[in-house]
């Protein structure tokens, strides 16, 4: 009689055993995404939910990651208010997530930062990691830098580097225009065109330089078309995404100035949309990306891209989504858990194939992404077009030039301060 009631308490443990770890092992693992989904910019933002999400689904749909688990994107809307930020990061941290990604303005990136700088301290073991995906500001990846913040997409010095070698190397140029937004990121975009012409491109003149109100609230852009005008600027380079690019753009080209127009965000889904083939084709809109769909080496990309005309009846933009989610998946793999710390560490100096031979790095000393960069320009003759809302629209990007990662690899004064490894 015993030994049968010790083997029905056996039975039961191994059952209850399995069924716990049957259910630990389908529990998602989930990043929790902080953007404006609502509110002026919630256009921007709800194209990044998509791409996000899209890489995510591409991965779950292999097999998913530890050994059939999935990747959950959780919403959280900040409404692009940053103490909006702040009250979401401490809701992920409520709802138990571990991971957490934003990108959209630097000064909500900054008070992610700041915040889990300190939670992370107070409550090591409900640590969480914050993987950035757009937020450029420099100094992210340098004085300020933190073993919890991870930056996907290239900084702004990376990425204003790249376009000024290309502006140096048209002779057309002669006289360069800035206009960026008055907040960290359009201030690091500003000193980095300050800093670069005169390392990359001293045979260009800066003959006008300016910071405007940013995140939608100028509606009235011909004071800086007067500038513009008034300047002779050859060209303009600006840092400006979302509505600020576009109703730039847009007063540029109805005024007639004849300008190349450079640009870091001119790629962005919405905006383009906004913009439009004549306004892109008469500025001859240029941009600096990762990637983009014409590029004949990027077989990720162009499935990806069919994957997003499919679901969303858009134009694939931000290959670092795809980039990020993938170094996600793999860094869990290798550190065969999904504690915040462990995985990190995996992240470290991890490395996947890049574009034309070169190799995308995470550079462990920062915790900057390492990658070519291209820069493109609107091209009314480009295989692929561009998509929106199931409309075809008669322009694509075509490549002027790439940049390489050896390249694109700036000193850093980070210095790192780890937690223990696990």
């Amino acid at each position: 009689m015993k030994s049968r009631k010790f083997f029905t308490y056996l039975l039961s443990f191994v059952l209850v055993s399995l069924l716990s770890f049957s259910v630990q092992a389908a529990e998602p693992i989930r990043i929790g995404f902080i953007e404006p989904l609502s509110g002026p910019i919630a256009s921007v933002g709800l194209e990044g939910l998509d791409a996000i999400r899209l890489a995510a689904d591409r991965v779950n749909a292999r097999g998913g990651v530890l050994g059939g688990r999935m990747i959950e994107i959780v919403p959280l809307d900040n409404a692009m208010k940053a103490e909006k930020t702040t009250q979401q990061v401490k809701k992920a941290i409520d709802m138990g997530l571990r991971f957490i990604s934003q990108g959209i303005g630097s000064n909500h990136a900054l008070n992610i930062i700041k915040t889990l700088n300190k939670h992370n301290k107070r409550n090591p073991d409900k640590a969480i990691v914050y993987f950035n995906h757009s937020a450029v500001t420099p100094a992210f990846t340098n004085e300020m830098c933190s073993f919890w913040h991870f930056r996907f997409d290239a900084d702004a010095n990376m990425k204003i580097s790249a376009l000024v070698t290309q502006i140096g190397k048209n002779p057309k140029i002669k006289k360069l225009y800035t206009l960026n937004q008055n907040y960290a990121y359009g201030k690091a975009v500003q000193a980095a065109v300050n800093r670069y012409l005169k390392e990359l491109a001293p045979n260009v003149e800066l003959v006008g330089d300016d910071l405007m109100i940013p995140f939608g609230k100028v509606q009235d852009f011909t004071p800086y078309v007067a500038k513009v005008a008034a300047s002779k600027a050859d060209a303009v380079l600006t840092g400006n995404w979302g509505p600020d690019f576009i109703r730039f753009a847009k007063a540029v080209a109805a005024a007639g100035l004849d300008v190349d127009f450079y640009s870091i965000y001119a790629g962005i889904p919405t905006s383009v949309k906004g913009y439009g083939e004549e306004t892109g084709i008469k500025l001859r809109i240029k941009q600096i990306t990762e990637s983009h769909i014409n590029d004949e080496d990027r077989a990720e990309v162009k499935a990806i891209n069919a994957a997003s005309l499919k679901k969303h009846k858009r134009t694939w933009y931000s290959d670092r989504y795809r980039i990020m989610i993938e170094m996600f998946a793999a860094a869990l793999d290798k550190a065969g858990t999904d504690d915040p710390v462990a995985v990190a560490y995996a992240l470290e100096g991890m490395t996947i194939p890049g574009p034309h031979g070169d190799t995308i790095v995470m550079r462990a000393e920062n915790h900057q992404i390492a990658m070519p960069m291209v820069v493109s320009s609107i091209d009314p003759n480009a295989p692929i077009k561009f998509v929106y809302g199931g409309e075809t629209f008669g322009i694509g990007w075509k490549t002027d030039g790439w940049v390489s990662t050896a390249e694109n690899t700036l000193p850093t004064t980070c210095k790192m301060k780890r937690p223990p490894k696990p």
